[in-house]
């Protein structure tokens, strides 16, 4: 059921969708694809148990990961961080990220927050997404769009509310064997191998939260030889990296093609990232600025940024 708008609803969604281009940038480029550098080592004694392919996803339990995202002649234009944690025995995901300096005047220091709480099935190596909220603030206007899943009775049900009020609701059926993983929950099944095995030439199919019609996400691992084209384009040596193609429903970071590559090592963590023909502001790049992993599993005062 879709409400009508007053003239100030109207103004506030018109706000939301100038800034949308620039900030839907710093999330495709932080969530599904998150590049190393400035990393502390990949492979410590400490850490071996969290880059395996396969395995109880807890592992990944108190990581964060803090991301630079950088376009056009703007260096660091937008900071993210992003990371799985536990608390009171309920399985969470928080995604949060702000443009900074020019972009974040041209913007209106827009920020991002998002949170998933999950439950955890297949022997405990696959999150479910039990509910799912997105919260933009952009200025003083407040976008919130909330889901929950019910996977009993199969049903999706969501509403979004624009500073408060309610301008937007509805549910849907959930079709039998179909989970409709949110992006939170598909960062960690997708290192977990939940989508398939991991291998060269492989291709995955994965469900999402349903959006304009679109309801999937495709996936490819680039085959050896077509990886060793890369490889030599850009003085890369380690061949047993992957090299991913994704395409995703182009509206949802607003690019033209929905095409996003980028090149990974042997245990699956993104070391380079390009989204080629980003809407406006051409092709997008982003570096990890640092990996934390907190022993207590919880987000409790975990700053978005650690400059």
């Amino acid at each position: 059921m879709l409400t009508a708008f007053g003239n100030k609803e109207e103004r506030m969604l018109q706000k939301i969708k100038i800034t949308s281009y620039v900030f839907s940038a710093v999330l495709a480029t932080s969530i599904i694809f998150t590049p190393v550098a400035k990393a502390e080592p990949l492979l410590t004694e400490k850490s071996k148990s969290i880059f395996t392919l396969e395995g109880n996803i807890r592992r990944f339990v108190g990581e964060t990961l803090y991301i630079d995202v950088s376009f056009l002649w703007f260096d660091n234009a937008a900071i993210a961080r992003v990371g799985l944690y536990e608390k009171n025995g309920v399985l969470y995901s928080i995604l949060e990220a702000e443009t900074k300096g020019f972009i974040g005047f041209f913007t209106s220091y827009r920020k991002h927050y998002y949170k998933a709480t999950f439950d955890l099935v297949n022997e405990g190596n696959r999150l479910r997404t039990k509910t799912f909220e997105r919260k933009v603030i952009i200025g003083d206007v407040e976008d919130v769009t909330s889901h929950s899943f019910d996977y009993k009775s199969r049903t999706h049900k969501w509403e979004k509310f624009i500073d408060g009020k309610m301008v937007e609701d509805g549910n849907r059926i959930i079709p039998l064997d179909t989970n409709f993983d949110d992006i939170l929950a598909i960062f960690y099944n997708f290192r977990n191998s939940i989508y398939g095995k991991i291998q060269k030439g492989a291709k995955y199919t994965i469900h999402t939260i349903p959006k304009k019609d679109a309801e999937k996400i495709d996936v490819h691992i680039i085959d050896q030889n077509k990886q060793g084209e890369f490889m030599l384009g850009g003085n890369r040596t380690n061949d047993n990296g992957y090299l991913i193609q994704a395409n995703i429903p182009k509206e949802i970071f607003n690019t033209e093609t929905g095409e996003l590559l980028f090149w990974a090592s042997d245990h699956l963590i993104p070391l380079e990232t390009k989204i080629m023909d980003y809407v406006l502001f051409a092709d997008l790049h982003a570096k990890l600025n640092r990996r934390l992993y907190n022993s207590t599993k919880s987000d409790t005062a975990l700053p978005l940024s650690i400059e």
